[in-house]
């Protein structure tokens, strides 16, 4: 399985300039409070804070997963991110090897276009892109994504990631925006752990829906077993202040809670959920 953010070919992920998207922490210190939407889902049932919590933390989960972007009728911040880094990793500059300090321009398929800069070394990579109403026929990209990384010249030790931004997809049936988020991993590739300190964002379809993620507890685990966190607790929010909470057990079950405003959190009837990843 991918850990959230997939870096255990880190090296050959980024020299392909995947600029990563992720989120920003729970915490009060971190950037500007990302909001909740407008027209935010609210959170009254155990059905809907399982699904959310889970719907949540697997948006995380493939952030990186760009050699298999997916697609669905109903887009979820999932695949507007893996469409908008293979966009940027399949660009035409001809090199998978970078120089140092490359800015570029391009036209995107039908109309509109993407730029931006990338910085790379053996053992470091920051790029920014930004979507220009990039339309490639199937759906349009505005927004910006950055990401910057740290990582061994093997691909096989210790590195860091930290990515931020905002991107909105519109295509035939609305839009869909991934605002305000922020994101921080480090890890070591080889022996699997990672540990993921900031997860923010706000989820926002045209249709409503809506919420904000966010981190209570950061997010510990190992990439090279089958139920990969051990610790972590994730804090979904709605309309009307309702919430979600899943907290990651040792053994990779989640408890989840909810409440729906008035902020006395209940365990769901399915708690605890199997592995969230």
């Amino acid at each position: 399985m991918n850990k959230l953010i997939t870096l255990t070919t880190s090296a050959a992920l980024l020299s392909g300039l995947l600029l990563v998207t992720g989120c920003s922490s729970g915490g009060d210190d971190g950037p500007a409070a990302t909001a909740v939407p407008a027209n935010a889902i609210l959170i009254d049932s155990s059905e809907k804070a399982e699904t959310t919590t889970t719907t949540a933390v697997a948006t995380g989960n493939s952030i990186v997963s760009a050699f298999a972007v997916e697609i669905s009728p109903t887009l979820t911040g999932k695949d507007i991110l893996n469409i908008a880094i293979d966009k940027v990793r399949n660009n035409n500059r001809g090199s998978s090897s970078l120089a140092t300090g490359v800015a570029f321009s391009e036209p995107c398929l039908v109309s509109g276009s993407i730029s931006g800069d990338e910085t790379e070394t053996s053992t470091s990579f920051s790029g920014t892109a930004s979507f220009n109403a990039c339309n490639d026929g199937f759906i349009t990209l505005t927004g910006t994504i950055s990401i910057s990384a740290t990582f061994t010249a093997t691909d096989d030790g210790p590195y860091t990631v930290n990515a931020s931004g905002n991107l909105t997809a519109t295509f035939s049936s609305g839009s869909l925006g991934f605002n305000g988020f922020s994101f921080a991993q480090s890890g070591d590739d080889s022996t699997g752990a990672y540990t993921i300190t900031t997860f923010t964002y706000a989820i926002d379809p045209s249709t409503g829906g809506g919420y904000l993620v966010q981190l209570t507890q950061p997010l510990v685990g190992n990439e090279y077993v089958s139920c990969q966190l051990t610790s972590g607790q994730v804090l979904i929010t709605g309309a009307s202040g309702s919430q979600a909470r899943g907290t990651v057990n040792p053994d990779g079950t989640a408890k989840v809670e909810y409440h729906s405003g008035d902020g006395n959190f209940v365990e769901t009837d399915n708690s605890p959920l199997p592995c969230l990843i």
